[in-house]
């Protein structure tokens, strides 16, 4: 069903290109502009479906997929155009690829599959979202690499709490 919720959704997954048209043009000021109105888009949509009780599959569906795409493209992008490492680009989707193949895995596992993310979760797509914003807000070199560092031993750490909470889903089955 579209409803409001899911059309503030759609608007973050068309806001992409035009992040990522930005960021080609080396226009790294707009395309952080765009980057925070798609992060106050993700925040507006999930605040409407609660206060207006409109939860809906297809919103669940696309909420995490237009956060993944949007993170995700920016740090292969970023890495492109030599605005972000490799390796730490190299974690940031390895780590989604890993929660992608377990969901997959865990679904024809299992008969009833809840995803909610953890914690550490939550504070891993802080650490990456801050790391986005200081690189294009182009703060101090040693301020991004404290944020890379950061960023790619929190995204590791929280892979690994991902692997283990799967396997121990697959066990309890």
């Amino acid at each position: 069903m579209l409803n409001l919720p899911n059309l503030v959704t759609l608007l973050r997954l068309i806001l992409i290109p035009v992040v990522i048209i930005n960021l080609l043009e080396g226009r790294l000021k707009l395309a952080l502009f765009f980057f925070i109105l798609a992060g106050l888009s993700d925040a507006l949509d999930g605040f409407l479906a609660r206060a207006l009780n409109q939860k809906t599959l297809l919103g669940a569906i696309l909420d995490p997929v237009a956060d993944k795409l949007l993170v995700n493209s920016i740090y292969i992008l970023g890495t492109y155009l030599g605005l972000l490492p490799d390796w730490l680009a190299v974690i940031v989707l390895s780590r989604d690829v890993l929660i992608l193949i377990g969901f997959a895995i865990l679904t024809f596992h299992t008969k009833r599959l809840e995803v909610r993310p953890t914690i550490l979760s939550k504070c891993t797509t802080a650490s990456q979202i801050l790391t986005v914003v200081v690189t294009l807000a182009g703060l101090s070199r040693e301020i991004q690499e404290v944020c890379f560092y950061f960023t790619g031993g929190l995204t590791t750490l929280s892979g690994f709490h991902y692997l283990w909470l799967g396997m121990k889903m697959l066990r309890e089955e």
